[in-house]
């Protein structure tokens, strides 16, 4: 049946609804197909028009934890979209990196690269599946059983030279105290991207502890257009929170430098005010099953990153 015709014989539909018959049917000669190293570089294209801070090892790391989970759509041999879906632990999926481009947009392409991405972690039997939503693709997300969590705040700013507090590096045999901190606090075991964040920029990592415990840490990294910081852990400790920012700031002199604050905490907004900071935009942590282990969110100053959790 024609387009044209399609539509009026649904004259009597909902214009939402003509809308999404008519994206479905622009979105038929999209494949969407398991993303390889080779579409890296169509991949960075797309997150370049986004906007977006991530580098070729982000998706190099996305690749490598998580190979049947990457899905990128094509039309007639180029890249039009990608999406991520990875897990943390057996209980937890996340979805990110759903970018399409914009000359393809509004045509149902990142309702199939969500799909995709879903379809792939109820096939792993995830129960859980937790992303952090745009304004603009919140609809989406809701439509697709999704449900706020909280909010989420990206602020940047120069990182500019401050006494260095000197918290420590993270060392290997801290790894083990720091992941099962932060399983209780994220509430899923990340032990696989934290070692990898470690193992790509240790000079961006501090651990600081307390009668024998781990009290909070940081991880971070360079991003294509900032520094990036986060996970940012404090426990809950506003001081501790202060410093572990300044020592990250102290590293990444002169740099411009993005974190995600988790509005849950009430320390993490003031701080950004603080060191001069200013806000860049508004995501929502949303979730779509039980979310039985929501972990302890008002110990989160910064997510590891929207993609990450």
């Amino acid at each position: 049946m024609a387009l044209d015709t399609a539509i009026t014989n649904l004259s009597g539909e909902s214009n939402a609804e003509l809308r999404h018959y008519a994206d479905y049917n622009m979105s038929t000669d999209i494949e969407i197909r398991q993303m390889t190293p080779r579409d890296i570089p169509a991949a960075m294209r797309l997150k370049e028009l986004a906007g977006w801070n991530q580098t070729e090892r982000d998706w190099m790391r996305y690749l490598a934890f998580e190979p049947e989970g990457c899905f990128v759509a094509v039309r007639a041999g180029i890249a039009c979209g990608t999406v991520i879906a990875q897990r943390y632990g057996t209980d937890l999926g996340w979805i990110g990196m759903v970018l399409v481009d914009p000359e393809h947009r509004h045509q149902g392409i990142g309702t199939r690269l969500l799909d995709r991405g879903l379809e792939f972690l109820d096939r792993q039997g995830i129960e859980t599946v937790k992303l952090d939503a745009t304004p603009e693709a919140r609809s989406l997300y809701l439509a697709r059983g999704f449900k706020d969590e909280y909010e989420i705040e990206r602020w940047g700013g120069i990182a500019a030279p401050k006494q260095n507090p000197g918290i420590r590096r993270i060392e290997f045999h801290d790894m083990g105290r720091i992941c099962a901190c932060d399983a209780m606090v994220f509430g899923a075991d990340r032990t696989r991207l934290l070692t990898a964040l470690w193992q790509e920029a240790p000079e961006y990592t501090a651990v600081a502890h307390s009668g024998g415990e781990v009290a909070g840490y940081f991880f971070g990294r360079a991003g294509s257009r900032a520094h990036y910081l986060g996970p940012w852990v404090a426990g809950g400790n506003g001081e501790l929170a202060e410093q572990l920012l300044v020592e990250f700031l102290s590293r990444a002199a002169g740099e411009r430098a993005f974190v995600d604050i988790c509005l849950e905490n009430p320390d993490a907004r003031p701080m950004m005010e603080a060191i001069g900071f200013s806000h860049q935009r508004r995501l929502t942590r949303m979730y779509r099953g039980p979310n039985r282990s929501p972990g302890k969110p008002s110990m989160i100053c910064g997510i590891a990153g929207p993609e990450l959790g």
